[in-house]
């Protein structure tokens, strides 16, 4: 998944969302590695089936702390700087990792809230009481991806072949991860829990002005659990899959500005505080 990497350049880990796989970064991957990044862009555990594949037994008792210690036996792997880059649950993970004092910098495109945040709509309200209702958290099922739900709220912005594309290749999520992030309160363990104040790194937060999902008000929120290492961006007329549609590109890019943007300032600070040399 790697591409040659330019000296000096570190390795961004793309972390997918929930219902996705790697796949889902193809084309900001394809992006970042014109610009000398390495990108790794992994299947979360039992994403990695073919669509239309029942899914892992084991996927339905699946935490979120599963996820990350994969994700963490990841990073063990890699050698040199790791920038964190996640869309959704991804983004959530992403901050988890960054709080276990994991990444330089952190990315988050329409990240997943972590537990304490109150949803901002009425839309998210609306879908963690139906997680609860479902009963299908703490491990008992998996959930299978809802296309008319997906296709109405998480690519509004996007049309014909190209979205159906991603319809298509869409998989089950376990639920007991979905009820860890949706039910955090209800949640003994506290898995979508994040210490902000161990999150040291810098961070971007990205919305899509049209993401019902993790409405910009809630990634807002998000954003300001990191006080002033913090940037926020909405980017208009998106939805929730910020990672394709007529403005993948713009997104991505603005992602490779603000990398280069901090790398550059961080490089300043350095310098300014090397001693004279006299």
């Amino acid at each position: 998944m790697s591409a040659k990497n330019v000296v000096g350049k570190p390795t961004i880990l793309m972390v997918h969302g929930a219902f996705g796989g790697g796949w889902a970064f193809d084309k900001f991957q394809s992006h970042f590695e014109t610009f000398g990044y390495s990108c790794i862009a992994p299947d979360l555990r039992h994403h990695d089936q073919e669509p239309g594949q029942l899914p892992s037994p084991e996927l339905a008792r699946t935490s979120l702390r599963d996820y990350l210690l994969d994700l963490e036996a990841l990073i063990d792997t890699l050698e040199g700087e790791v920038i964190l880059m996640g869309h959704s649950m991804g983004g959530l993970l992403c901050q988890m990792l960054a709080a276990r004092g994991h990444g330089t910098r952190l990315v988050l495109l329409a990240p997943s809230p972590p537990a304490g945040i109150i949803p901002a709509t009425s839309m998210e309200m609306l879908t963690a009481f139906g997680t609860f209702a479902s009963g299908m958290g703490w491990g008992q099922n998996s959930l299978a991806p809802d296309r008319k739900t997906a296709a109405d709220h998480a690519l509004p912005h996007m049309s014909g072949r190209p979205k159906k594309a991603i319809l298509d290749r869409l998989m089950p999520e376990s639920g007991y991860a979905l009820y860890e992030i949706m039910c955090w309160m209800l949640d003994p363990h506290q898995a979508s829990r994040v210490d902000a104040r161990k999150v040291v790194c810098p961070v971007l937060a990205i919305a899509g002005s049209h993401d019902s999902i993790n409405a910009p008000d809630t990634v807002r929120q998000v954003a300001r659990r990191y006080g002033d290492r913090a940037d926020f961006h909405c980017v208009e007329n998106v939805g929730h899959w910020v990672l394709d549609g007529p403005k993948w590109q713009e997104i991505a890019q603005h992602c490779v500005d603000w990398l280069e943007q901090t790398r550059n300032e961080e490089q300043s600070d350095a310098t300014a505080g090397a001693p004279s040399g006299r």
